[in-house]
């Protein structure tokens, strides 16, 4: 088999292959007589009918067959031979047959690219702290504490900072109601039953400082300003009034963090309680620490070292980091319309990353072939029972499900990312 391995590009070559005349014959026999044994011909025996009229009858058919099983084939052994790391799925050009004589044909692959690996043993890390300091105990208890907290009605005074106040507001800009240029944010618009927490960031803003001094009752005209870069387009930088009427005034009650709260909380008295607060709060802070220290490892090694990427790979990779960030954002409630305006800024920070991602993969699998580090059919196993637990179905189904989205070889990839960073964790230097 004769063939020819031209440079393209980066990360990109071109294969002309040719399959010699003898070869071509002999799959094409192969492949007649397997329509022999099967072909049904009237006035035949099922597999008898004489090959002449088998060739007749289904010649274009045979030789359909024939490419079709031949040139990946081909294709196969020329990587093969060639010793081609390939990323890419082929696309066939040029493709040449004539019955009795050579098949030719040629395709661009993407390979996986060249580099040296930078010194990766010992990496130099900063050291997280994962202290967990008394106040911050305190403020977790609190925050338990306030979770549990009821709303009094305030005794007969003017509203003042850090009250909850209960009201009823409509916007306008220029005279038009909000709810008329942006009817899909109806919260930003007119609420008459809002709940405002009585802080500098509460809301809008400029808002809850305006309405300090209100009494029960009372109706107040609020003038804002949205900031230039607000989320909704069409509000920001505008000036709008709303009208504003305080419907009631609550005060916040938490109930005393001591004994009695903690037995109601977890059935443990209070210092039992402290006790595991903070060795949960150590724990995940020692969680942050090493998602902090993996994440330092990726962009080290990312940043030691200079390649061309496959385009295919990078361009796999942004479309689905650009699907996670529409999805995320969808998540949070952002409109179609101000993701259709950041489409632009959305591709861009999806395709650096993914640049960034598909760098760090192939660093990893060089890394992880270096050091003999591999994946065990018991790791799968273990990682696709946890995915079922996350989902809340059984095992068969998760693998199911897998096996039809043809995902094993990517999960198998992701759990040697994984045990390469581990590797370099536990070979790392702290600082």
């Amino acid at each position: 088999m004769n063939i020819t391995v031209e440079d393209v590009a980066p990360c990109k070559k071109r294969l002309k292959i040719e399959v010699p005349a003898n070869r071509v014959q002999q799959a094409y026999d192969r492949v007649a007589s397997d329509f022999q044994k099967e072909a049904r011909i009237p006035g035949f025996r099922p597999g008898h009918a004489p090959r002449t009229v088998i060739l007749k009858k289904f010649q274009k058919d045979i030789e359909s067959e024939t490419q079709r099983t031949l040139v990946p084939e081909a294709y196969r052994e020329a990587i093969s031979e060639k010793k081609l790391r390939v990323v890419s799925s082929p696309e066939i050009e040029d493709l040449k047959y004539q019955p009795g004589l050579s098949l030719s044909f040629s395709t661009v692959v993407e390979l996986v690219p060249e580099f040296k690996l930078p010194d990766y043993r010992g990496l130099v890390l900063k050291k997280q702290d994962t202290e967990v300091k008394d106040e911050e105990i305190d403020k977790t208890l609190q925050s338990l504490a306030d979770q549990r907290a009821k709303f009094d009605d305030a005794p007969e005074r003017p509203l003042a900072m850090e009250d909850f106040a209960v009201i009823s507001y409509t916007g306008k800009i220029d005279g038009t109601p909000v709810i008329e240029l942006v009817p899909e944010a109806k919260h930003l618009a007119q609420n008459p039953q809002f709940w405002l927490w009585m802080r500098p960031e509460g809301f809008l803003p400029k808002f809850a400082e305006q309405c300090v001094g209100m009494k029960k009752g009372e109706s107040r005209t609020i003038e804002i300003e949205f900031p230039a870069d607000f989320p909704q387009a069409e509000l920001a930088g505008k000036k709008a009034e709303y009208e504003v009427e305080l419907k009631e005034i609550k005060v916040k009650n938490s109930p005393p963090i001591d004994d009695a709260f903690a037995q109601e909380m977890a059935k443990m008295g209070l210092a039992e309680l402290k006790t595991r607060v903070r060795e949960n709060m150590e724990q995940e802070k020692k969680n942050q620490a090493e998602r902090a220290n993996r994440t330092e490892i990726v962009q080290k090694l990312i940043s030691a070292v200079e390649f061309d990427l496959p385009p295919s790979a990078v361009d796999e990779e942004t479309h689905a980091a650009v699907y996670d960030i529409v999805e995320e954002n969808q998540a949070r409630g952002v409109p179609a319309n101000v993701l259709e305006e950041k489409k632009d800024e959305i591709f861009s920070n999806a395709a650096k990353s993914a640049k960034d991602l598909v760098k760090f993969k192939f660093i990893a699998a060089q890394i992880a072939e270096s050091e003999k580090i591999e994946v065990t059919n018991e790791q799968i196993a273990q990682h696709l029972a946890a995915l079922a637990q996350r989902e809340g179905i059984t095992l068969e189904k998760m693998v199911d499900k897998v096996r039809k989205n043809d995902a094993f070889g990517a999960i198998r990839q992701q759990i040697l990312r994984q045990a390469v960073l581990d590797f370099l964790l536990k070979e790392a230097k702290f600082e």
